[in-house]
């Protein structure tokens, strides 16, 4: 069974409506989903089973109109976010990956490097270019969740800015709970010949998931972090060419963090921070506003709940949310104004929609409507416009349905 309507759900507060298309299926353990420009008419699709030992992983291609999948790797354990590349970049239009979760048997990831093809002719397989750290045996290791491309020591050579976790489920575990972030630097020759990148440390805090400020750069690096194991937000600045950095913390009851991003959410042309929190009960997304620079721990922040009463189905220990929370414009050609935005509810297994209340800059006041009960685990949902029609689709992982449910906005 699956998520099948034909009904347009009107979006209230919008001229615009929801309505389902189809279901990709027999799509096992689907997990996180990406619509890179890059490779038009195609998801990239991360998939992997949680069971200790035996559970298996794919990075794969899916056809959007038809559901055919091409699996470009099967040796990467528990793959996470994806970021997709052009040819400019490595010289082959590639996908990054990062790997392993705090499962028992998954705990020792890495960041891998494969071409985004099902015929590869560069890179033949699949590379690993972080090394395995394995001090705490018999669980042992760090495991990666995202990744971005970077130069950070200017040297025309695109590194990568990467966070990474060691945790453990397990009552007893011997990995401490911990979480960093680092950059990885290009060699100058034999990039993907499988010896590790030269490791930077930047700053010990981010774990999970981060997010570089469009307005970052490598003097004025500036990133993100909703830190799961730190229960907190908090804001990395400094500079790579002298190797300082500095954190700040933008919000000390988060709670277990899951994302965080940069957005203009009230649409006074500044950016602001976007972040969940991931716990069992009543979850919460949040805004963040400032004036000034925020690596000022003198200039003001002030925090919106935007929604809340995210829960998860179950009160089974590792149950969860919301997840993401999106900030995205139905019309892909529109750039200016407020953002809906949307919102997966991860084990609460539905999708919502956040919209503003008034176009007021001042006015924090969201409308909360549930969008569709999945009635599965939900991964991270690509957003795009496929069928160029001038308005966004979503593709939403059913991770326990092994299914893609593929949704559409359209005008009412």
């Amino acid at each position: 069974m699956g998520v099948a309507s034909s009904d347009v759900l009107p979006i209230v507060g919008t001229n615009y409506g929801f309505e389902w298309v189809k279901n990709l299926t027999n799509i096992t353990h689907p997990g996180y989903a990406f619509l890179p420009k890059e490779l038009p008419g195609q998801l990239v699709l991360n998939r992997f089973g949680a069971t200790p030992f035996f559970g298996k992983s794919y990075v794969s291609l899916v056809d959007v109109d038809t559901g055919a999948v091409d699996d470009l790797a099967t040796n990467i354990d528990w793959p996470n976010v994806a970021t997709t590349v052009d040819a400019s970049v490595f010289g082959f239009s590639a996908i990054i990956v990062g790997s392993g979760f705090l499962v028992p048997t998954h705990t020792t990831g890495g960041i891998w490097v494969l071409e985004a093809s099902a015929t590869p002719t560069i890179l033949q397989k699949p590379v690993k270019i972080t090394k395995d750290i394995k001090s705490w045996k018999p669980e042992s290791g760090w495991f990666y969740h995202v990744a971005e491309v970077v130069d950070m020591n200017n040297d025309g050579l695109a590194d990568i800015v990467t966070s990474r976790c060691a945790d453990s489920v397990l009552p007893a575990s011997v990995n401490p709970k911990k979480g960093k972030l680092v950059w990885l630097e290009q060699p100058k020759e034999n990039a993907f010949d499988g010896t590790a990148w030269v490791e930077h440390q930047i700053q010990d805090g981010p774990d999970f998931l981060f997010s570089r400020s469009p307005e970052s750069t490598p003097t004025n690096f500036q990133a993100c972090s909703a830190e799961y194991l730190g229960e907190q937000l908090t804001y990395v600045h400094g500079d790579a060419s002298t190797g300082v950095y500095s954190t700040r913390v933008v919000d000390d009851e988060l709670g277990p963090g899951f994302g965080c991003s940069w957005v203009d959410l009230n649409g006074d042309g500044h950016l602001d921070l976007l972040a969940t929190n991931h716990v069992n009960q009543n979850g919460k997304v949040t805004a963040y506003t400032w004036k000034g620079d925020l690596a000022d721990n003198a200039t003001e922040v002030t925090k919106y709940t935007l929604a809340s009463n995210f829960s998860a189905v179950s009160n089974k220990t590792g149950q969860a949310a919301p997840g993401d929370a999106i900030a995205f414009f139905v019309e892909p050609a529109k750039t200016t104004g407020k953002p809906l935005v949307l919102v997966s509810e991860d084990n609460g297994n539905a999708i919502f929609i956040l919209v503003p209340s008034s176009v007021d800059p001042d006015n924090w006041d969201y409308h909360k409507q549930e969008l569709s009960f999945i009635g599965a685990d939900v991964g991270r949902i690509a957003i795009g416009d496929t069928d160029n029609d001038g308005f966004n689709e979503l593709f939403v992982p059913a991770y326990d349905l092994d299914q893609i449910v593929h949704f559409k906005f359209v005008n009412v």
